[in-house]
C-alpha cells in the first residue's frame, strides 16, 4: 500500500495529544452476528463470531474491530487509523480470504457515534485493486435505555477491483461496490450482555455488470470481556 504523504505525517501525528479519549480505554468485546438478507437472486444468510478490542496509549490506539486490525492516531479534527482487513470479515470486503491495507480518517459524533471515509489497496497480487469507503454510525436517540442508530457502509471499487473480484465493471473510474443502510437497537441486559437488533437495505454489485438489491436484518449477541 502506497502512502508516502501519510508516512511523512506519522512523526507529527505520535508528538500529539490523544484525541480519542480523556481517559484510555481498555476494552474486548466477542460478538456473534446473523444477517439475513433477501435479494432478486433469492434470500441468503451469515453467521459470523467477531472480536472487537481496543487498548489505548499516550500516542494513539491498538484497535481489532470488523475485520480491520491496526493502529488509530490523533489526527486534526478526529484521528486516523492504518490497518489491514481480511475480507472474509471485513464488512466492506468481498467474502474472499484477500487481504487489503486501509487508511481511514474519521470523526467522533455525540453519543458514541462516528463517521469516516477511508482507501484501501489489497495486499497480494491475486485480485487486485482499490476502493474508497465510508462508515457512518449515527445515534438517532436513546429509549429506556436502548441505543437507537442509524448504521450504514458504503465502498467504490476501480475498475481494475471490480473486474479482478468478476463484476465486469464498464468503463474507467470508479463503481459503488456496495451500498447498506441499517436501522439499529442496542438492548443491554447488563453491563456485560448486550442485544443488537436492525433492519434495511442492502446494494451489492454482482456478475455481469449487474446488481443485488434488496432488503437485510441483523441479530447480534455481545459480550464485554473487560
Amino acid at each position: 500500500m502506497r502512502c508516502p504523504a501519510a508516512l511523512m505525517l506519522l512523526p507529527a501525528l505520535l508528538c500529539c495529544q490523544s484525541v480519542f479519549a480523556d481517559e484510555p480505554v481498555h476494552s474486548m468485546t466477542l460478538s456473534l452476528d446473523g444477517n439475513l438478507y433477501q435479494t432478486d437472486a433469492g434470500t441468503g444468510s451469515k453467521l459470523q463470531p467477531s472480536l472487537s478490542l481496543r487498548h489505548d496509549t499516550a500516542y494513539g490506539s491498538l484497535f481489532v474491530q470488523q475485520g480491520e486490525a491496526g493502529l488509530g492516531l490523533p489526527a486534526p479534527g478526529g484521528w486516523m487509523t492504518l490497518a489491514a482487513a481480511n475480507e472474509s470479515q471485513w464488512e466492506l470486503g468481498a467474502n474472499s480470504s484477500h487481504w487489503m491495507g486501509v487508511l481511514r480518517y474519521g470523526v467522533d459524533l455525540p453519543q458514541d457515534g462516528s463517521v469516516s471515509i477511508g482507501y484501501a489497496n489489497r495486499l497480494g497480487n491475486s485480485s487486485p485493486g482499490k476502493m474508497l469507503l465510508m462508515n457512518l454510525d449515527l445515534t438517532l436517540g436513546n429509549w429506556r435505555n436502548q441505543r437507537i442508530s442509524l448504521l450504514g457502509w458504503a465502498s467504490l471499487a476501480n475498475t481494475q477491483r471490480a473486474q479482478s473480484l468478476g463484476h465486469q465493471a464498464i468503463g474507467g473510474g470508479w463503481h459503488l461496490e456496495q451500498s447498506n443502510l441499517l436501522l439499529m437497537l442496542n438492548h443491554p441486559f447488563n453491563p456485560r450482555w448486550s442485544l443488537d437488533v436492525g433492519a434495511g437495505s442492502r446494494w451489492m454489485a454482482d456478475q455481469q455488470a449487474s446488481h443485488s438489491a434488496g432488503w437485510q436484518a441483523v441479530l447480534g449477541i455481545n459480550c464485554k470481556l473487560y
